[in-house]
């Protein structure tokens, strides 16, 4: 008897797949993002459905985003870093001071960079070397950049009027475009922003050496039976994540065109809550880029939802902690459901 193999057809093939899509993470955050949206629409048709609105809730949202990716990969590998704002504010203080006493524009950002960098070997190889905390060690970067910085500054701006007209504007910059009568500008800070992002997205999705870092936070000590370095690559996420630190401070400092020891002033609590709503773990092993900017997209749609309908600042931080609780506790019971 010959039995004729049947393939499956392509409904079924879509069918199967928008079920998986249904299912994840960044779907409902995508739904729930939809619905922020036509309901402050809805409400605000005036103000919240412009142009201006839209850019300044995508600029504004920039740095929080790349804080929160910086806070994402520490996430995949078991870490933490409570440090994210305030070596960013080490980092601009840094470069504008460097800037006011006349040093070129180059190795006075190269300067914010190497401290910034610094900072995550730091935590890193007292994390992984010593064996320390991830809380305390990063704790402990917190209170230092931040002294360190405001000890620097004397708690003052520190601006910089020697510096090249093109560096105090960049991050301002818009590039304009026209679609029949009106015209659109988008700021280079987004641009520059979403660019490095979807990149890091891509690499961390495509790259072994970056994928290594699940396989590191889901289950660290099969990684090392299974010869991958945890130690090399632990602290490399670290660091990495100072990268994307640094990139804030300096588009912050060209932004403002001033350096301040007060930059990122609890700008790691919304790190944090922008990463787990969007699907990374504190137990590792999990987390995505695009599943960030989604959290970084709702926390931003709160926010200036709260502007527009009057509503009352100190309302819109209990609101973004008890989404912040909301995320921890749905994450905590999926953990628990997978190791059942």
């Amino acid at each position: 008897m010959v039995y004729a193999e049947v393939s499956p057809s392509r409904s079924d093939h879509f069918i199967s797949r928008l079920k998986a899509a249904s299912s994840s993470r960044q779907f409902w955050l995508l739904v729930i993002n939809a619905i922020v949206v036509l309901g402050l629409g809805f409400l605000r048709p005036d103000t919240f459905l412009s142009w201006i609105n839209f850019k300044a809730v995508l600029s504004l949202m920039s740095y929080d985003l790349l804080l929160a990716v910086a806070m994402t990969t520490v996430l995949i590998v078991r870490g933490l870093d409570l440090s994210v704002g305030a070596v960013m504010a080490l980092s601009s203080v840094v470069m504008a001071l460097l800037l006011r006493e006349g040093y070129p524009v180059f190795p006075s950002v190269f300067s914010g960079l190497v401290v910034a960098l610094l900072c995550g070997y730091i935590n890193g190889f007292f994390i992984v070397r010593v064996g320390i905390l991830p809380f305390l060690v990063t704790l402990a970067m917190m209170i230092t950049a931040r002294g360190v910085a405001t000890v620097l500054t004397t708690g003052q701006y520190i601006s910089f009027p020697l510096a090249p007209r093109w560096f105090s504007k960049f991050a301002r910059h818009e590039f304009i475009l026209q679609i029949g009568d009106n015209h659109y500008g988008f700021p280079v800070l987004l641009i520059i922003t979403l660019t490095v992002t979807i990149i890091f997205g891509y690499l961390l999705s495509h790259w072994v050496p970056l994928r290594r870092l699940f396989f590191i936070g889901q289950n660290p000590e099969a990684a090392e039976l299974s010869g991958i370095q945890t130690v090399r690559y632990t602290i490399a996420a670290y660091v990495i994540a100072t990268f994307f630190v640094w990139v804030a401070a300096l588009l912050m400092t060209s932004a403002n065109k001033i350096g301040y020891a007060n930059y990122g002033i609890t700008a790691e609590m919304r790190a944090i809550a922008a990463a787990v709503i969007g699907g990374a773990s504190f137990f590792g092993g999990s987390g995505s880029v695009l599943g960030t900017f989604l959290g970084v997209l709702l926390l931003a749609l709160i926010g200036n939802g709260f502007i527009l309908l009057n509503g009352d600042p100190n309302w819109q931080q209990a609101t973004i902690g008890a989404v912040l609780i909301i995320a921890v506790a749905v994450d905590a019971m999926r953990t628990m459901r997978t190791r059942g």
